[in-house]
């Protein structure tokens, strides 16, 4: 198939493998890529690579997305007719596709949708799919047909994370994901910028401000954290950490985002705010002032999470908190698209005390510990510190580190209590699992035989069979929605058809208390470890699971 424009390689991989699911009769699919990657641009190429015969609906939730996604068709198929459902604009009846607005088209009552032929349609797109479970948007799911499992229409959606914060599946719409990539394989790629950190910590206290659908209630929050003496912080952490970078600030509501702006002014600093619910005009010219370089900050408040497009940015202050993975993440990818000249984005986690709440920071978004402090460093540079940690020293319990400095400190030593079972597991299983990586386990069976449990992009566990044998190599055995879960069935699946294999991997097996064995020494040996005279036979065995994955 050819296609009008040169695409990056992971836009092509994407389009294939929409077809090769579709081909497979999946019907309802989901692709996650990060913000930035230029997912547009892969809706864009539908109507050529699909070969079109029928016409494209192409869904979104704010006038920005519309616009930037008719540009994006029409410079991809300039025969096509690409026309607005919003508002006061009426797409015609001839046209090939339609960017409708949910709000418009959605809306209950309205006879905007009644007006479009189900029959007429055959390739649907909802961009930024996390809020496809919406009312607004299943009325025009469900009045489409695309609910219908015999349906051959395409329906596809665009997101930059499958997970919302209300708790609320998105396989209510869509069958499985497609195609995804993260966003440390796009950094690595070259494609986004590195993301650099800092950690601020206030005394400001969040305990008794509530949740309501997975993050904070927006009114308790605003009166807890805009306060002058946090606001003064805000701007005395950029001063500190990001003087020199075109900032943006994200705020909880619309009165911290003014009060913000006026606190950074106060201290010299050229800024203002774009909010929602001024005037047109003026939030129009306060973003081309920053963009100008006219403005040095920008704060706002859930008006720059989607649909803004400013590659220049990189400084990022998170003076919002939050518990919601799917904001944080649409937050810093406003800083994350490369530009010339650019080596980083820094991101400043203002972070508040929140021992009743888990927030969502950087180093938690990228697996780390929430109360790590990255203190300058970009995730990539942690990360390749970590997975030499998790090849080299698999004893070090690297979610435990505070600072790159504290992980190098539990390097140098070997503590023999961390050979045993991982503390999650403990309470579900007395088979020895040993933990070899974030959210990944496995447990040898013998025999060239062992099972690996391991988180999967939508927030399930699988238990995989690694076997000799061919025909069951590669075999999910589990699959569940929790670790333990997980564990459990993996451990009744060992004793139904792998029942030899309980005397090697059962935690009270009376061999594990023997003296270690010299053939173990000489595998740790090589593994270039300095291990304790006291280990036993089973912390050896332990240790040696833990280094499955390295060349003997």
């Amino acid at each position: 198939m050819q296609l009008p424009i040169r695409l990056r390689d992971y836009q092509s991989q994407c389009l294939t493998a929409i077809f090769r699911r579709y081909k497979a009769d999946v019907r309802r699919q989901l692709v996650c890529l990060p913000t930035g990657t230029g997912k547009t641009v892969i809706f864009a190429q539908f109507p050529s690579f699909f070969r079109m015969k029928r016409r494209m609906l192409v869904l979104a939730h704010r006038a920005e997305l519309l616009h930037q996604a008719r540009e994006k068709l029409l410079a991809a198929n300039p025969a096509l007719k690409v026309e607005i459902e919003q508002a006061g604009e009426n797409a015609s009846e001839d046209s090939d596709v339609i960017v409708a607005s949910v709000p418009t088209l959605g809306r209950r009552g309205t006879q905007r949708l009644m007006r479009l032929n189900p029959d007429q349609f055959s390739i649907v797109v909802i961009d930024e799919a996390h809020h496809s479970t919406a009312d607004t948007y299943r009325r025009i799911v469900e009045h489409l047909g695309l609910l219908n499992p015999d349906t051959k229409k395409l329906l596809v959606g665009f997101t930059a994370t499958p997970k919302r914060s209300d708790g609320i599946g998105l396989d209510a719409v869509f069958d499985e994901i497609a195609f995804s990539r993260t966003i440390p394989e796009m950094m690595q790629a070259g494609y986004l910028a590195a993301v650099a950190g800092y950690r601020v910590e206030t005394d400001v206290d969040l305990s008794r401000v509530k949740t309501s659908m997975g993050d904070f209630v927006v009114s308790q929050l605003s009166d807890a954290v805009n306060i002058e003496r946090r606001n003064a912080l805000v701007v005395k952490s950029f001063r500190e950490l990001v003087p020199d970078r075109k900032t943006l600030v994200f705020c909880v509501d619309v009165a911290h985002a003014l009060d913000l702006a006026a606190a950074f002014k106060h201290y010299g600093i050229s800024a203002a705010a774009v909010t929602g619910s001024m005037p047109a005009d003026e939030r129009s010219e306060n973003l081309a002032a920053f963009s100008s370089g006219r403005l040095q900050v920008l704060t706002n408040c859930m008006v720059l999470t989607e649909g803004y497009d400013e590659p220049a940015v990189d400084g990022i202050i998170l003076a919002r908190p939050t518990k919601s993975t799917l904001l944080y993440t649409q937050m810093i990818g406003r800083g994350t698209r490369t530009h010339p000249g650019k080596t980083d984005v820094t991101v400043v986690d203002v972070v508040d005390n929140s021992s009743k709440h888990r927030l969502i920071t950087l180093p938690s978004l990228f697996g780390l510990a929430e109360n790590f402090n990255l203190k300058g460093r970009t995730t990539s540079e942690v990360e390749r510190a970590i997975r030499w940690v998790e090849v080299h020293r698999p004893w070090v319990k690297t979610d435990l580190a505070t600072d790159l400095d504290d992980l190098r400190l539990r390097c140098t030593r070997i503590d023999l209590m961390e050979l045993r079972l991982p503390d999650e597991l403990r309470k579900v299983t007395q088979l020895a699992w040993a933990a070899v990586g974030r959210n990944c386990y496995r447990l040898g069976l013998g025999q060239g035989e062992y099972l690996t449990c391991a988180q999967t992009v939508l927030d399930r566990w699988e238990v995989v069979l690694r076997s000799p044998q061919h025909e069951v190599d590669g075999k999910v055995t589990v699959s569940a929605p929790r670790l333990e879960t997980a564990i459990a069935k993996a451990d009744s699946f060992i004793r139904q058809t792998r029942p030899l294999a309980l005397g090697l991997a059962d935690l009270q097996a009376r061999w594990r208390r023997q003296p270690v064995t010299e053939k173990q020494l000489e595998r740790l040996k090589r593994a270039h470890l300095k291990v304790p005279p006291q280990i036993s036979r089973g912390q050896a065995s332990h240790l040696i699971a833990m280094l499955w994955h390295r060349s003997p």
